[in-house]
């Protein structure tokens, strides 16, 4: 659901203006979500982490130079920097 902020009724703006921590303006439109977070487990995040990993060792795409440990770094950098609480699986 997408809304103009000038479509929102006065409770409506003041509840999204807290959520923000910033007022909104009447150029602003907002969107809403809802959603049912899965669970995922130890074996699906391995999973996941194997293919991931399977797919960048067949890439054309040549990395002379890089080594497997700064393949890796780079991989659980970039996995931070989306998802700060993210841990590695091993």
């Amino acid at each position: 659901m997408i809304l103009q902020a000038t479509e929102l009724s006065p409770t409506q703006k003041t509840a999204i203006e807290e959520l923000f921590g910033r007022a909104l303006s009447d150029q602003e439109a907002v969107s809403l979500r809802a959603f049912t977070r899965q669970p995922v487990g130890t074996f699906e995040k391995e999973a996941a982490r194997e293919k991931l990993l399977d797919f960048l060792s067949k890439t054309e795409r040549p990395r002379p130079g890089v080594s497997e440990e700064e393949l890796e770094a780079a991989f659980l950098e970039s996995m931070r920097s989306v998802r700060p609480n993210y841990t590695e699986v091993s």
